[in-house]
């Protein structure tokens, strides 16, 4: 539409995130049968959503601490990790659970969430922008390709920094998605149209190095940026409610704090600040909407998985994609999309079969 703005659609996008921290706490507190039978007043409610997240924030303080006391004290207040949720929705077992925090611990903790919630938000931030740049160096096809090598970078630093075994049904799940994507990227070219002589320069100067090596950083930061949110964000003890919490949170952090290099670009001249028309505004809006929950799904995701199931999860929108354009659109599907879509859902499927095994293990 014309509205060259990356970092600022990136910020709107973002920020958005913020409205899952009351939707989250409206479930937990009020919609949820548990919370329902026994709290009344707000502040209870507030209270005892908030002990849902110290408690799952504890679990991360552990692992960077090595299991070691949050005060130092000689004195575990501790809450049992398997406290059932009905135990705690009790009003005297919630007035418990509350106590058992002290006040030294809970800022000791809410400290420890704002540190990890905003060094998430930057490393969601970086490739995220990057990607954004990278379409307008490199053609859409390169970028997109480029993209989903992702999973690869997200089982490398799985190796490395999750200790993660190198499992040969792993290595060839994400071989064959790999492969897919290039089937698919390689059709893609063949069947293309050449470029005439008017618009070749344009199309040679979109696929340059410069931008194929952006949307490869973009790529490697993405797989690790998924690993240290596994690693470091994400919790056993009530995941699916900490993790919307932490995208709120980090929607939050981005409204509050990172709106700051917007004036920086424009005083620079690399990106002038304008407000978008009403029209361009509604794309942002919905861009920002589907964003929220795709970004909400896929940290639930990794929490509760992990970065290269994740990973590729997502490359199987490639094949789901063509097949809408071809229901909406009456888009043709090519050998390249069949093909390449059949590598990609095998992998899935593999990866999903690896997942349930480690799931019986556990």
């Amino acid at each position: 539409m014309g509205y060259h703005k990356p970092y600022f659609i990136l910020y709107i996008a973002h920020s958005f995130w913020a409205i899952l921290l009351p939707l989250q706490f409206i479930f937990s507190s009020y919609i949820s049968k548990d919370a329902r039978q026994s709290l009344s007043t707000f502040r209870e409610r507030a209270e005892y959503f908030a002990d849902l997240v110290r408690q799952s924030t504890r679990e991360l303080f552990n692992k960077k601490a090595d299991y070691t006391l949050v005060c130092g004290t000689g004195q575990n207040h501790a809450i049992p990790a398997n406290l059932s949720a009905s135990t705690l929705a009790n009003t005297t077992a919630a007035s418990k659970y509350s106590s058992s925090f002290t006040s030294r611990e809970k800022k000791v903790l809410a400290r420890h969430l704002f540190w990890v919630t905003l060094t998430m938000t930057i490393l969601f931030m970086v490739p995220s922008y990057l990607w954004y740049t990278g379409v307008a160096l490199t053609s859409m096809a390169n970028l997109t390709a480029i993209y989903n090598t992702a999973c690869f970078f997200a089982y490398l630093f799985s190796v490395l920094l999750l200790r993660e075994k190198i499992v040969l049904n792993k290595v060839i799940a994400v071989f064959l998605s790999l492969l897919g994507v290039g089937i698919i990227f390689l059709a893609s070219r063949l069947h293309s149209n050449p470029p005439d002589d008017d618009n070749k320069a344009q199309v040679v100067g979109k696929s340059s190095i410069v931008g194929d090596t952006v949307a490869l950083v973009c790529a490697a930061l993405y797989g690790f940026e998924e690993v240290m949110y596994k690693k470091y964000a994400s919790v056993k003890i009530h995941s699916v409610t900490f993790a919307n919490t932490m995208t709120g949170l980090m929607g939050v952090l981005t409204l509050v704090f990172l709106w700051v290099p917007i004036p920086i670009l424009h005083w620079a001249g690399y990106e002038i600040f304008e407000l978008p028309k009403v029209n361009e505004f509604l794309s942002i809006l919905m861009i920002a909407v589907l964003g929220l929950v795709y970004n909400g799904c896929f940290m639930i995701v990794v929490s509760m998985t992990n970065p290269v199931f994740a990973a590729v999860g997502v490359m199987a929108t490639i094949p789901i994609v063509a097949l809408t354009d071809w229901l909406l659109f009456k888009e043709p599907i090519g050998w390249g999309n069949i093909a390449g879509g059949l590598c990609i859902l095998i992998g899935f499927a593999i990866l999903t079969r690896e997942n349930h095994k480690s799931l019986k293990n556990m």
